[in-house]
Parts: structure tokens; sequence; C-alpha cells
């Protein structure tokens, strides 16, 4: 099952990651654009600033990544995981900058721990571990794209405030 699981390595890898300066699938294609780089791109403050009232932010975008993560890897360790509530994902609006970079390892770490536990699973037989397994590259797609595009608009609402646009 690895050669059949390698391109979903590779595609969760252009996600999280990145490209390698090779062709791409989902994202651009310089290397280094995958969301762990791209939340590094901005401060704690712009992760924590809305683009409209009662919008969510970057910050909470990030932590609920890590958060389905750390959740999805509960299934691979053979877990069905208790006392995790969806809504508890969307809790961390804002970051001061030491949450903001330990979110951030927090981030990098989970997705690692996650590749490796799917690496190891010997059994797909089970149809749902299979569904949740390819079910991560959307949700993860989404939540890139959302923050991607809050990243700009937090940029361009800054140039506009200092009279830059």
């Amino acid at each position: 099952m690895e050669s059949t699981l390698q391109p979903f390595i590779e595609l969760m890898n252009e996600i999280y990651i990145g490209s390698e300066g090779k062709h791409t699938f989902i994202i651009d294609r310089e290397p280094g654009l995958g969301v762990i780089s791209a939340v590094k791109t901005i401060s704690a403050s712009d992760a924590s600033t809305p683009t409209h009232q009662g919008g969510t932010t970057i910050a909470a975008h990030t932590g609920h990544l890590k958060w389905s993560l750390d959740y999805a890897l509960e299934f691979y360790k053979g877990k069905m995981p208790e006392g995790w509530n969806w809504d508890d994902s969307w809790t961390r609006f804002n970051v001061t900058d030491e949450e903001w970079e330990e979110l951030q390892k927090e981030l990098n770490a989970s997705y690692h721990r996650l590749i490796t536990a799917i690496k190891n699973v010997n059994d797909w037989s089970n149809p749902m571990l299979l569904k949740g397994t390819l079910a991560l590259l959307p949700h993860a797609s989404y939540h890139f794209g959302a923050i991607k595009q809050l990243i700009l608009a937090v940029k361009t609402h800054e140039k506009t405030a200092m009279g830059l646009q």
C-alpha cells in the first residue's frame, strides 16, 4: 500500500510544507509556500486580526488545523477520540508573539507525527480509516486557501491604513 499512498503523502506535503520546485497540483510552484511556511510570514498581531466584524483569524485557522491533525492521529493510534469538541478547535482567535511561535511549532510537529502514523498503517481495510485519511486533503486545502486569503486581506488592510494603497 505504500506505493499507493505515496501520491497522497506528496499532496499532503505540498499543502503543509510546499513544493520542492517541481510540478504542483494544488499550490503555487515556488518552494516553501505551504501552510507551515505561509504562517511564518506574518506576525502574531496579524494572525490575530479578523478581516471583518465577527470574522475568524489566521490564528484560529492555524489552531483548527493543528487540532484536526491531532484528532486524526488518535484514529491512527487505534483510539476512538473521546472528549474532543470540534467547537473547541476554534477558540484561539488571538495569540501573543510567544503563543504564535509555539502554535506554528505545534502545527509542524503534529503534521509530521500524522504523516509518520499514516506511513505506518499496514491494514487499510477499514473504509472509515481510508475515507478519513483521504478527507485530510480537501480539509487542509480549504483552510490553506482561507489562510492565504486572510494573509492578503490583513496585508492589504495594513497598506491601506498606512496610506500605501
